[in-house]
């Protein structure tokens, strides 16, 4: 073999090593943006099968807002429980600084109850404040009888796609004499809220 047919050889061997490699890298990013997709669909999923089963039988909704840190905010009581098990209080947040939408929960028997810690049921979610809102409240009246709560969530790593949460769940134990229907005052928070306890807010 010859120089030139040597180097020729090599040549064509490093074409076609490029042209597999790049094979590679495509099919790599390929299965990571599937991955990603996947991960997002069984954060959504899971949200809503929390929500779809609890909010059914909410007894009241506040009417979601911020709390101090800008952290999006809703909370319910649910006092249709399994029995020998106390009215539970529930509360959920969009922090948009990590993307993350979190749960907590507390008894709701007497002032002071320690919620629990803070669990993170769907991360990488990137609502954008305030035209996507994660949380809207609508009243019971007479078109809807009962309160119900809309929840979106666009859950998926940066720009690429994901998966979307776009449910409305109807607090069916509510109705137009529940005491967070009411907001005289129309500054968008319920005049006589549920779950308020100290130490239970919306930081």
């Amino acid at each position: 073999m010859t120089l030139v047919e040597l180097i020729v050889a090599m040549g064509i061997f490093t074409v076609v090593i490029a042209v597999f490699m790049s094979g590679v890298v495509v099919m790599t990013k390929d299965t990571a943006r599937a991955q990603s997709v996947a991960d997002a669909g069984d954060e959504v999923r899971r949200v809503f099968q929390r929500l779809d089963k609890e909010v059914r039988y909410a007894s009241a909704i506040n009417m979601p807002g911020t709390g101090t840190s800008g952290a999006y905010y809703v909370e319910y009581l649910m006092t249709a429980v399994e029995a020998g098990t106390q009215p539970t209080c529930i509360q959920w947040r969009y922090v948009p600084s990590s993307g993350t939408v979190q749960r907590r929960s507390w008894a709701n028997v007497t002032a002071g109850v320690a919620p629990s810690a803070w669990s993170t049921l769907a991360s990488r979610v990137r609502n954008k404040l305030p035209a996507e809102r994660p949380f809207v409240f609508t009243k019971a009246g007479s078109v809807n009888t009962n309160q119900q709560l809309r929840v979106f969530l666009d859950v998926g790593p940066g720009t690429n796609k994901g998966a979307q949460l776009d449910s409305q769940f109807v607090a069916r134990n509510t109705d137009t004499s529940t005491t967070t229907n009411a907001d005289v005052d129309n500054n968008g928070a319920s005049d006589s809220p549920v779950c308020q306890q100290p130490g239970t807010g919306r930081p």
